[in-house]
């Protein structure tokens, strides 16, 4: 999937522009506060759907505007306060999750060393995102699985104040559903983790040009029924607390090196190379998937690294041939060349 060209108005602090791109590798250069990461959440939005920075569309309107416009040869969408309304394909939507897929491509950035240090969730919303890429249905599957969890756990907060709307039949109902749906997203999790474990591993020995044991695991697989003994043993502390204690939303990924938790003994370096290497594998399985290269958006992804890694990122990314829009402070600091400059400090000039 190519994107070749971008119209934009009102996106965050970029001015009204027109762009067109190489379907090798841009680099987007600039001072800091120019817009590079801007002009990256641009891409990613009409690519996808959503912003990588935060959960309302609504944020990215510039302030002096009513709404922010983007459009590509085969996608439009324009945002503003009343709501969300686009097109795709001749298609009209009212859904930015319309666009989910229909120029897949992956994110990379330094805040992704989080992948291996941060909490559970920035693990699973990366298993998740990419079940979504692999399967069409995951994507209600995972909708369906939050509206039945916050019914429940909205009957639960009402219980704590003996106002539970349709008693303990409804809640007995909200559980049953819960753990359906529970089941079916353990085993895509886990099945996704299994064809990931050994792409990353594969990425990181490139990255650190040595062999580690790399472990990335879902260790939870339950059936219907031990998940409902689980709920039921957990029945009075969530009464007490109000909310659901168990089930996908609580999960993580085992994730070590060398038989060791990197989020409790991973040095910087290990993360780092393991984050990536998991965003290079995620690149992997989107290809292999949808039988096209994913969009690849680098956001001052070298900063951060020391020269071998930056050398294997490069190298990596050359192999891959994917279409790359990589953003940096300076140009002359990349470790390779771009296909098409876009300097973002002396706005008009695009070379």
């Amino acid at each position: 999937m190519i994107l070749l060209s971008l119209e934009q108005c009102n996106f965050r602090n970029l001015k009204e522009f027109s762009l067109k791109f190489s379907d090798g590798i841009t680099i987007i250069s600039g001072q800091n506060g120019y817009g590079k990461s801007n002009l990256l959440e641009a891409i990613h939005i009409i690519c996808q759907g959503f912003s990588f920075r935060t959960k309302s569309l609504q944020e990215a309107v510039n302030w002096n505007a009513d709404n922010f416009i983007l459009r590509t040869k085969s996608a439009a969408i324009q945002v503003d306060n009343s709501g969300i309304k686009g097109k795709l394909d001749g298609k009209e939507f009212r859904r930015a999750s319309a666009l989910f897929g229909s120029a897949p491509l992956v994110f990379i950035s330094p805040e992704d060393i989080l992948l291996a240090k941060g909490t559970p969730e920035n693990r699973r919303n990366f298993i998740d995102e990419l079940l979504c890429f692999c399967k069409k249905g995951n994507l209600d599957l995972l909708r369906r699985y939050r509206r039945i969890l916050q019914q429940r756990n909205r009957w639960l907060k009402d219980n704590l104040d003996g106002n539970a709307a349709g008693g303990e039949y409804l809640f007995e109902a909200l559980t049953e559903q819960l753990a359906s749906l529970a089941v079916l997203i353990w085993e895509e999790r886990k099945e996704l983790c299994e064809i990931l474990e050994p792409h990353i591993n594969n990425f990181y020995q490139v990255l650190c040009n040595r062999t580690e044991d790399i472990k990335f695991s879902y260790t939870r697989a339950l059936g219907k029924e031990d998940f409902l003994k689980i709920l039921e043993e957990k029945f009075n502390a969530e009464r007490a607390t109000g909310t659901t204690l168990a089930g996908p939303h609580r999960d993580d990924i085992e994730l070590s090196i060398q038989g060791h938790s990197v989020r409790d003994f991973g040095s910087q370096g290990q993360c780092r190379s393991l984050a990536l290497a998991m965003k290079f594998a995620a690149a992997e399985i989107i290809e292999n998937y949808s039988n096209a290269k994913p969009i690849l958006l680098l956001d001052d992804v070298f900063a951060e690294l020391d020269p071998s890694r930056r050398g294997a990122v490069a190298k990596i990314v050359k192999q891959k041939e994917c279409q790359t829009f990589a953003a940096t402070p300076s140009a002359e600091d990349l470790p390779f060349r771009g296909d098409c400059m876009l300097n973002l400090s002396a706005p008009g000039q695009f070379f």
